[in-house]
């Protein structure tokens, strides 16, 4: 009952969401613009390659976390999995990525999917907290318009219903269970790396919006951008569409447009942006299945697990 009250919740706030993009795409959409906004990126490779190893350099660093905190692991398993469930993620309505993830490593190097699925829960949990940091910063920067606007009571509203559902949910046996292993991790001397190195993979992850910025003529900070892209990625937990998509873009623009008030840039931006990790995550998502020739099959089965 509880899974089903959190699932209700989040598809109220991801329906929200949906509804925001709808009617931004009806007041703001500009075929014209996107058609001169994709043109530029094309005919600037150096720029957009730039942008694809920045991008890339954030899947490294948090395959170097994970590494790092599983150290049985191999690298080029953990970059695998990672560049996998972004793929998966981009494909299908539901976030089923991570089971991929989990499998890919417990699969490919022996490793106990139970210990796999921990160091996968306790990275996405970093992940979170290090999105929630710059997020809350940003937000408390710009409150003075973020408080203006009617969405942000829903959202807090669903956010906090959504909190309570979830701490009645948490499995504490679990936490036990895992105790031990996480204060290893803890006390040891890999966790200062790999809380930087995700640190840092969410600063890498910002330079896309920040260049895709500049040929949009949005006049955004790097400290803004960073800003709004965890704000957006943090979002991204009310998926239901494949890769987010509409989530992504009203998530973005609303911050966005707590900066700035230029609706039709900011929907503009979060497209183009949207559709640059669109491509990257087909890319790589052609590369792991070179590589891993039977993911289809595994991803079928995880999907109908």
């Amino acid at each position: 009952m509880k899974n089903k009250q959190i699932n209700i919740v989040i598809r109220l706030i991801s329906f929200l969401f949906i509804a925001m993009f709808i009617w931004m795409t009806v007041q703001h959409f500009n075929a014209q613009r996107l058609f001169d906004l994709m043109h530029t990126l094309v005919s600037q490779p150096w720029h957009a390659s730039y942008m694809f190893i920045m991008y890339g350099l954030a899947f490294v660093l948090r395959a170097m976390a994970w590494k790092w905190y599983l150290p049985q692991a191999r690298f080029q398993t953990c970059i695998d999995g990672l560049f996998a469930s972004l793929f998966i993620n981009h494909i299908f309505p539901i976030k089923i990525g991570d089971a991929a993830r989990i499998g890919i490593c417990a699969r490919r190097d022996r490793l106990s999917f139970a210990i796999v699925a921990e160091s996968v829960i306790v990275l996405r949990l970093l992940d979170l907290l290090v999105l929630f940091f710059f997020a809350f910063f940003g937000a408390v920067v710009y409150m003075h318009t973020v408080i203006r606007s009617a969405v942000i009571f829903p959202l807090v509203f669903g956010g906090i219903v959504m909190l309570f559902f979830v701490l009645q949910r948490i499995d504490l046996s679990w936490l036990q269970k895992h105790k031990q292993h996480w204060n290893m991790i803890w006390k040891s001397r890999r966790f200062v790396p790999i809380v930087v190195a995700i640190v840092f993979s969410w600063i890498c992850e910002a330079v896309v919006l920040f260049e895709m910025a500049k040929m949009v003529a949005f006049p955004l900070s790097f400290a803004q951008s960073l800003w709004v892209n965890s704000m957006t990625v943090g979002g991204q937990i009310f998926q239901m569409t494949p890769g987010g998509l509409a989530t992504y873009e009203a998530v973005m623009a609303f911050a966005l447009t707590r900066i700035h008030p230029y609706w039709e840039q900011a929907y503009a931006l979060a497209l183009v942006t949207h559709l640059f990790k669109f491509l990257f995550s087909y890319v790589v998502g052609l590369y792991v299945w070179f590589r891993i020739p039977t993911l289809w099959t595994f991803v079928r089965k995880e999907d109908a697990a």
